[in-house]
């Protein structure tokens, strides 16, 4: 019966030793997981303020575009009104500068789309 005792209590030995490795593996791969979570919400959050940065700019941009649609728009109503009257209310300098600004406009918001 002794030798029986002894042979479970060594048998056990070699098994808490391979469950300590395999416990000991386990919480080094938890370990990692967890910086990994850690850095992924890191990321996450960044990027969550980023996309609110963009979104803002965004707004600010389409506001402004739309400013300058309202004014390209008032700029050619002007235009036609004037060239529907038949006068020559503009000289050719300032029809010129007309014709630059409306093509400067329409530039900008080309590059804004």
């Amino acid at each position: 019966m002794p030798d029986q005792h002894v042979e479970a209590e060594s048998i056990s030995g070699k098994d808490i030793k391979s469950l300590e490795s395999s416990l000991e593996t386990l919480w080094e791969k938890a370990r990692r997981v967890s910086e990994m979570l850690v850095h992924v919400r890191e990321t996450n959050a960044e990027l969550l303020k980023r996309i609110e940065t963009l979104e803002s700019s965004d707004e600010s941009l389409k506001r402004e575009l739309a400013g300058k649609e309202r004014e390209l728009d008032l700029l050619r109503k002007e235009a036609l009104r004037l060239q529907s009257n038949g006068s020559n209310f503009l000289t050719k300098e300032e029809k010129e500068a007309l014709k630059a600004r409306i093509k400067d406009l329409i530039i900008k918001i080309n590059s804004r789309l």
